[in-house]
């Protein structure tokens, strides 16, 4: 029946979704489209990156090799507040690389985990 409150715990699993669903600053709830809301979070796709990665904000793509000879690795960076995350794997093997910054032009060493 419509009106009547469903536990979070009783939702049925989704693969996929039209809106997403939240509270707004003055405590109201409220939707937003899917695609929506990927546009405020300036996701972009930046393809073959041959140079540093060093002013990417939101985004991913694919690391160059740097000589021309293909592509080398994935990455992933995110933006939250003054913060920046910036994850990388190679193809070469089975490492996750990644680094931060504070947005006062200085990043973090790479530090790398390894799979085996």
């Amino acid at each position: 029946m419509a009106g009547d409150d469903i536990a979070m715990n009783a939702f049925k699993v989704l693969t996929d979704v039209a809106y997403l669903y939240g509270e707004a600053s003055d405590s109201s709830q409220g939707k937003i489209k899917k695609n929506d809301f990927f546009n405020l979070l300036s996701f972009k796709n930046y393809g073959i990156l041959e140079g540093s990665m060093d002013e990417i904000s939101s985004g991913f793509g694919y690391n160059s090799n740097g000589d021309g000879s293909g592509i080398s690795g994935m990455f992933l960076c995110v933006n939250y507040s003054q913060c920046r995350l910036q994850l990388k794997s190679d193809l070469s093997g089975f490492a996750l690389k990644f680094r931060c910054s504070n947005f006062n032009g200085k990043w973090s060493p790479w530090k790398s985990i390894t799979f085996t």
